[in-house]
């Protein structure tokens, strides 16, 4: 496994929905990679070390003035989520590409 990206900033949610199933999150974050990522969500009051949370991932771009999903040429995946007590999520991804990309970290915690 290559160089992990890792940055000590913990990220706070863009935006927060409520459902039936549990309560999401969406995270935006600009310039991620090359490849390998890791970054710190604070999801304190939602999340402990028992909590259930699901991550996904997806490339974003301005279309029409606004910031939208797409799916471009770079295969992205999630590897690692790791909840903790304090309500920090560690997720650890991989972006597939060689250059820094503008990503979107969807998560739902049950």
């Amino acid at each position: 496994m290559g160089k992990v990206n890792s940055s000590r900033k913990i990220l706070k949610p863009t935006r927060r929905l409520r459902t039936k199933a549990g309560t999401a999150f969406i995270f935006s974050l600009n310039n991620v990679g090359p490849n390998l990522f890791q970054s710190r969500l604070n999801l304190a009051g939602f999340v402990n070390s028992s909590s259930r949370v699901l991550v996904s991932i997806t490339e974003i771009g301005i279309f029409g003035g606004q910031v939208k999903p797409f799916q471009g040429a770079a295969t992205m995946t999630i590897h690692n989520v790791v909840p903790h007590d304090d309500g920090i999520v560690i997720v650890r991804g991989n972006t597939g590409w060689g250059s820094p990309l503008n990503i979107r970290l969807s998560v739902v915690v049950f």
